[in-house]
């Protein structure tokens, strides 16, 4: 846009405005499209990184749906593919991925959906419009998939024994198909199937869109709504008493600690948005540090006992929350944080190197995400979980910063969506196939 000096020579100079009534209108009207650009809402800048990495979890999603359905997986297989010339377990390869797949898939993707808020209903440019329309989109998407999942399920076998393995041993016969896409999980699992991520999100959304608009609100120079955060906490602790006291009930003291440590969460997240409308860089991502860890200890310590989809598991999976509030945290005062791990990244490599998770498979619960007995590894396998989308996002932030980021291919991105809905169909058409059983299709 040119200053009102250079237009008016510039206008000169070309003959086209000679009189000091042209000069006026001209004036008024770069005046009037200043306006007009200032009053325009502003969109926040993308963040190709989310994407590429949101996109990257959902194909590992459908691979290891596609991997389960086709090599239903042990309780335990040791990783010897590297020192013995015939593995004992058949696809060794695809455990070793899954397992290490699993510390990252499904928090990065909770991660990615937090930022997301940040930049869409919940962006300072946005002024916090809410969540109705990201609620209704999910809503609905999660309503037809559903909807997909619940016809495939009654085309197969009543029989949940009835895996793509054990169909011919069983004599297994439905209406359509001899064989289940998630067996031995129950009728609802099935059903639920990809789409209880959705369901979780939604579940998210519901609980902490206050939370949300507060923390827009601190990290614009907002004095703190102690009524909000208050409720806030009184309702994470209401379900995590309810919950928790139900059968298989939790033990009094991890209940307790659940509702302490989400009172220090809170605290942290909060400090963060406080510290970035005080421009206090460090302290900004020292914070969300603070956060990271006080979630970590409030999900790894306490005995959830994981074995199958109940109250407890409900329970465990809202690490996923603090996740997700945290990729939000992140994403809102991105501008204000200073880098303070990151400055001395190659001792990061040291964190990288503790909380790697062992390549030998353990399915410990639940395939989608693991719930370990011994609570060291329950601490170390959570803060992975938390430490890599954390690292992966700074990482992000810095090509973004440089310009050295490329944006993901439109193509991809809805490729992948559309995969991640409708592969249970794809696998349900194609399993009974030679070649999508073959090792080399799955490569």
């Amino acid at each position: 846009m040119r200053t009102s000096t250079e237009l008016s020579a510039h206008s000169v100079d070309d003959g086209r405005i000679n009189s000091r009534g042209g000069r006026i209108n001209s004036l008024v009207s770069v005046e009037l499209e200043d306006k007009a650009e200032d009053e325009a809402p502003r969109r926040s800048p993308r963040l190709h990184h989310l994407d590429w990495l949101r996109s990257c979890m959902i194909f590992f999603a459908v691979f290891c749906h596609v991997w389960q359905t086709l090599h239903f997986p042990p309780q335990h297989a040791a990783d010897d593919v590297v020192y013995t010339s015939e593995p004992t377990t058949s696809a060794a390869y695809y455990l070793r991925w899954v397992q290490l797949g699993r510390l990252v898939c499904i928090p990065l993707l909770f991660f990615v959906s937090g930022a997301a808020l940040a930049l869409g209903p919940y962006s300072a440019a946005s002024s916090g419009r809410g969540i109705g329309p990201t609620f209704l989109k999910v809503g609905v998407l999660t309503l037809a998939g559903l909807a997909l999942n619940g016809l495939i399920f009654l085309a197969g076998p009543r029989d949940e024994r009835c895996s793509l393995e054990m169909a011919e041993k069983l004599h297994c016969k439905g209406p359509l198909m001899d064989f289940l896409i998630a067996p031995n999980a129950g009728s609802l699992f099935p059903i639920l199937y990809q789409f209880w991520y959705t369901l979780f999100l939604l579940l998210f959304l519901a609980e902490d869109a206050p939370l949300y608009r507060e923390l827009l609100s601190l990290s614009t120079g907002g004095e703190p709504s102690l009524p909000r955060l208050l409720l806030r906490w009184l309702a994470a602790s209401a379900l995590y008493v309810l919950a928790g006291l139900a059968p298989p009930a939790l033990h009094l003291q991890d209940v307790l600690l659940l509702v302490a440590a989400e009172a220090a969460f809170l605290g942290c997240v909060c400090g963060s948005a406080r510290a970035a409308a005080a421009g206090a860089g460090p302290a900004v991502r020292l914070w969300q540090y603070g956060a990271a860890a006080a979630a970590v200890l409030q999900f790894g310590v306490p005995r959830f006992q994981i074995t199958t989809f109940d109250t407890n598991l409900v329970l465990y999976y809202h690490a996923f929350r603090q996740l997700m509030t945290l990729g939000f945290v992140v994403t809102l005062t991105r501008a204000s944080a200073a880098p303070v791990a990151s400055r001395a990244w190659p001792l990061v490599l040291f964190g990288l190197i503790l909380l790697c998770p062992s390549t030998s498979f353990t399915l410990a619960g639940m395939i989608t995400y693991p719930w370990f007995p011994k609570t060291a590894d329950r601490l170390l396998w959570l803060g992975g979980s938390f430490v890599v989308p954390l690292a992966l996002d700074r990482i992000g932030r810095t090509f973004a910063a440089a310009g050295a980021d490329l944006p993901l291919p439109a193509s991809v991105g809805v490729g992948t969506l559309l995969l991640y809905f409708v592969h249970p169909l794809f696998i349900a058409v194609f399993a009974r196939f030679p070649v999508f059983r073959s090792e080399p299709f799955l490569l």
